[in-house]
């Protein structure tokens, strides 16, 4: 069970036609720094519990079949600097928890089905250099808090409603 390597710093399982959802067991990985899920056919959820891997500073697990909202827990991910949760089924807003990841550089949401509003917490965020959020059911006005995002170099929120 993976959960059982308790030392395991990097968990790089992308392009392995993995499917069923994400066991939570994920969380009991406590020194994981790099948790790479990308290209699988995982589905169900984001398991709640992953707000317990505090030490992650890449979270990938884009390409999948994910369904359901992103968690508020995420924000307690602090040293997150990568963040990739593109071209799956996620729904529901961003949540305003985005906002407690002060070392984020990079935020790819793209092609998923959130929708609401950009959160004006992401205007905290000064170490981002990449918003990617297009396609998707994103709605209102780019938050005047994104112009504080001083090492922004790309904003791509195309095909939004």
């Amino acid at each position: 069970e993976v959960g059982m390597l308790s030392q395991l710093r990097n968990l790089l399982l992308c392009s392995n036609n993995m499917n069923g959802t994400m066991p939570p067991e994920i969380a009991m990985l406590s020194q994981v720094q790099r948790l790479d899920l990308d290209n699988n056919t995982f589905d169900g959820t984001i398991p709640s519990e992953i707000g317990i891997l505090r030490k992650i500073e890449i979270l990938s697990l884009g390409n999948n079949n994910i369904h359901s909202a992103i968690p508020s827990e995420i924000g307690v991910m602090s040293q997150l600097n990568y963040l990739s949760l593109g071209d799956n089924n996620i729904n529901g807003t961003i949540p305003t928890e985005v906002g407690m990841l002060i070392r984020l550089g990079q935020l790819h949401l793209q092609s998923n089905l959130i929708t609401g509003r950009i959160p004006t917490e992401i205007g905290v965020l000064s170490q981002l250099e990449h918003i990617f959020l297009y396609i998707n059911n994103i709605t209102g006005t780019i938050p005047t808090e994104v112009g504080n995002l001083s090492k922004l170099t790309e904003l791509n929120l195309g095909n939004n409603s």
